[in-house]
């Protein structure tokens, strides 16, 4: 079989030391086969249409030169394709991870129409990372449908006590954040198997469907910006109507959302919350239970409820600047390593050893011991 993975330079694109340190990533894609994937589709119907019409894996429509890359693949394969865990091996060994959390890489698949269809293509996702990667050995992501939530709660049940799942990844956008309601049943099962949830940005490509910027035109634009903007809607949505006071185990990882936000935030919503608490009493949950107001201030909840993958870290070059940022954004609490593996915003770890900002202790945090406590593993 030819590998399907293309070899960096280790030696110039990751310092020595990082091959010393253990290193879990957060936020790695693999990316399966369209006719591998249909394989596991088990609903003939839905497996029919998939087959003749609409295919497994769609790409939304866009030109983005930065991803236009080579061959329509828009830059999402820059590094490879990774179909089997092999593959996953092969390049993580070049860039120092020791263990990749894997998510089944369709990051499109939440913007297509059709529920069923959607829905066999999440069930064939699962069942393919079960037997191609769980079943191998590797940290799993199980694929949450957003679209139905009575789903999710069929396939977690299903799925989530499977050795090697680790986490269950959906998405976030600006449509329906995570904050509503309808999204309980989830976070009760999500609890119920001590999974986090995972959320991947979605809804930020031309044409636009987002409700931030038609008039973007550039790549920096939509995906530097947009889905920043998506994170901190979803994250200050789920603070302020309750999410964290009706399910305290519950967390969250934002993978794609940038990370810089974190200070303007936290100061910001508890300022904000400060000055009109009294209108959390009026949201749903609040209403349900008879309480006032959170149990906390907002920024407590992102400490204790939230962790933030670091890819792309775009961190300053003065490390002066950058511990300082580190310790506003509570890097040490929130901050854990990704490398968006194989797209080509790939980001190796780096950082961590070229600047002066990280001493021992916020190093290991940020590269395994936040991702150990969240994935309990």
């Amino acid at each position: 079989m030819t590998s399907s993975v293309r070899r960096l330079d280790a030696d110039a694109e990751v310092p020595p030391e990082a091959f010393d340190d253990y290193i879990v990533d957060m936020d790695f894609h693999v990316n399966p086969v369209e006719e591998e994937l249909l394989a596991y589709v088990e609903d003939d119907r839905a497996l029919d249409k998939l087959t003749t019409e609409f295919g497994a894996t769609p790409i939304m429509g866009k030109w983005d030169a930065a991803y236009g890359i080579e061959e329509g693949q828009e830059g999402l394969f820059t590094q490879g394709r990774a179909k089997y865990a092999e593959d996953v091996r092969e390049a993580c060994a070049d860039i120092a991870v020791d263990d990749p959390v894997v998510n089944p890489g369709i990051n499109n698949l939440n913007l297509q129409h059709h529920p069923v269809l959607k829905n066999a293509v999440c069930q064939a996702a699962n069942d393919y990372m079960l037997d191609n990667f769980a079943d191998e050995g590797m940290y799993t992501a199980m694929m949450v449908p957003k679209w139905d939530p009575e789903y999710a709660v069929e396939e977690i049940e299903r799925v989530g006590r499977e050795d090697g799942i680790v986490a269950a990844y959906s998405w976030f956008d600006p449509k329906v954040p995570w904050g509503n309601e309808r999204f309980d049943p989830v976070f009760e099962a999500l609890v119920e198997h001590d999974l986090p949830l995972l959320l991947h940005g979605s809804l930020a490509y031309w044409p636009q469907h987002s409700y931030v910027g038609d008039d973007m035109l550039t790549w920096t634009e939509v995906l530097g910006f947009d889905w920043p903007i998506h994170g901190m809607v979803n994250l200050v949505n789920m603070i302020m109507r309750g999410v964290f006071d009706t399910y305290p185990d519950l967390n969250v990882v934002f993978q794609e959302a940038g990370h810089w936000w974190t200070p303007f935030l936290r100061y910001r919503m508890d300022e904000f919350y400060e000055m009109h608490p009294d209108d959390v009493q009026i949201t749903p949950r609040k209403m349900e239970s008879g309480e006032r107001y959170l149990r906390r201030a907002p920024s407590e909840y992102l400490r204790d409820n939230v962790s933030l993958c670091t890819q792309p870290f775009a961190l300053p070059r003065n490390s002066g600047e950058a511990r300082k940022l580190l310790e506003l954004s509570m890097a040490e609490d929130l901050f854990t390593y990704s490398s968006d593996w194989p797209h080509q915003t790939l980001d190796p770890p780096t950082w961590f050893y070229t600047s002066n900002a990280f001493d021992d202790d916020l190093r290991d945090r940020i590269l395994h011991g936040n991702a150990e406590e969240v994935l309990r593993i």
